[in-house]
């Protein structure tokens, strides 16, 4: 999922926009029919998840397997458009395997997210779980910036910005791929055995007369009961759209922020790149330490404004006058360690989220009286990728909006183009931060309450 989202944010839009020439308007239209179709698959996957009966390899990991075939088909092909399309040529391509990638990594994300809730009910272990799974994420996404920069992206006479080149893209695309497939072939057949012994429990509970099936009717009404009987999956939802609108934003230009803006060779750019992830890498490892001390919404809070805040002194202190020249080592290091900063808040943020998401799904299912995991993860998801869709639809049209120009040397790119963007950015992080505090400190997750929750759970499965 990582390498997807990692590759997808920093290239898709930069690949199309500056490298293909595609206009930034028919890049918003393509991401914005990718976002609603997003937005009708993400919760089907998960009540299809839930309500799957019989499936040869258990109701999630059916899901998850399948989903193997379409996420590669369409994940190489946004990669590799032939040459010669038109504008409406490009943008077909970009919709038709911009929805098979997207949709493929649907059925394979949202049981997945549920495998998690599922792996155990323990508090300090769910910290762990978080923990465990984002640094293997973190891993994906480290990745991207290495394979991009070491090995296909590499500066010549030609382009000293490899990002620039069209060559390299196909192959890029394909390699990065051929990585997920694997991670995900090894995630699946990893976890089955443990989630067939939860399935096996489950199978002894009487059946529910009023457990639903997938339809898009039933669907409607689970996504309606889910928003009115738990207020704190509303929150999950609001909390999982504004910090993946806002980090999408980020990664989806930081691309054009280190080429034009900060003006960093490709050296630093790929440090740039891999910076944050390390940063990240270093807060999962020691989060769980931090999840055992600090209250979860506090170190939500807390921990999300770091990251958010480091973002802004990197774009703000330039545009101000108060860091070192563009194109210097100096600004070059400064950028790279506030990412690096950011990166380790981001870390502690992801693992306390985590917690709470899974504690919600928990509430839920005493709620409604059935496991509804991939139901609840599903929000999550639908956050997720409506986010990443919406960044690239708003980052298309404010580059049209500006007429950001293309195909010229970074050196006699427009100061005042370049600003404007850097000051967009700034806008973006500063508005959502601002919301995603006061969501935040609404959400009801007391350790007292997830041990009555935990207490009736036990009391489901013995049928009381």
């Amino acid at each position: 999922e990582n390498i997807k989202n990692g590759a997808w944010d920093a290239f898709v839009l930069f690949y199309y926009a500056q490298v293909l020439g595609l206009d930034g308007s028919l890049i918003a239209l393509a991401l914005g029919l990718i976002l609603i179709t997003d937005a009708l698959v993400d919760p089907y996957v998960g009540t299809l998840s839930d309500s799957l009966r019989n499936a040869p390899l258990g109701r999630r990991h059916t899901l998850m397997l399948l989903a193997t075939v379409p996420f590669g088909i369409g994940f190489s092909g946004v990669f590799s458009p032939p040459e010669g399309l038109t504008q409406w040529g490009l943008f077909a391509w970009l919709l038709g395997f911009g929805v098979l990638a997207r949709v493929g990594i649907s059925f394979y994300t949202v049981p997945a997210f549920a495998v998690g809730v599922e792996l155990t009910r323990d508090p300090r272990e769910r910290a762990l779980v978080m923990a465990l799974r984002n640094i293997g994420a973190s891993a994906g996404m480290l990745l991207v910036p290495i394979v991009a920069f070491r090995r296909f992206f590499v500066p010549t006479a030609e382009f000293p910005r490899g990002q620039l080149n069209p060559e390299p893209y196909s192959g890029f695309g394909l390699a990065l791929t051929t990585i997920a497939l694997a991670a995900m072939l090894v995630a699946a057949f990893g976890t089955r055995a443990r989630i067939r012994e939860v399935e096996a429990l489950e199978a002894g509970r009487a059946p529910d007369p009023g457990q639903p099936g997938s339809s898009l009717r039933n669907l409607a009404r689970e996504l309606a009961t889910a928003l009115r009987v738990t207020p704190n999956v509303r929150r999950v939802l609001a909390v999982s759209f504004l910090v993946f609108i806002i980090n999408s934003t980020i990664t989806t230009l930081t691309l054009y922020l280190a080429t034009y803006f900060w003006r960093l060779g490709p050296a630093q750019t790929e440090q740039l790149l891999v910076a944050g992830t390390i940063g990240m890498f270093c807060g999962l490892v020691t989060a769980w330490w931090v999840a055992g001390r600090v209250e979860k919404k506090a170190m939500m809070v807390g921990a999300i404004l770091g990251y958010f805040g480091c973002g802004l002194l990197s774009i703000g202190l330039p545009l101000a006058g108060l860091a070192p020249a563009a194109a210097s080592v100096a600004l070059g290091l400064l950028v790279v360690g506030l990412r690096l900063v950011g990166g380790l808040c981001y870390g502690w943020y992801l693992v306390a989220a985590g917690t709470v998401t899974f504690d919600v799904s928990d509430e839920h299912e005493v709620n409604t009286r059935r496991p509804q995991q991939g139901l609840v993860m599903s929000f999550v998801f639908l956050g997720l990728q409506a986010a990443s869709a919406v960044a690239g639809v708003l980052a298309g049209i404010f580059l049209d909006l500006i007429e950001f120009p293309r195909g010229i040397p970074v050196e006699q790119m427009p100061v005042d183009k370049v600003d404007a963007l850097a000051l967009f950015v700034c806008a973006v992080i500063v508005t959502g931060a601002a919301l995603l505090v006061v969501v935040i400190r609404g959400f009801d997750v007391s350790a007292a309450k997830q041990r009555r929750i935990n207490e009736r759970l036990v009391e489901l499965r013995a049928g009381r």
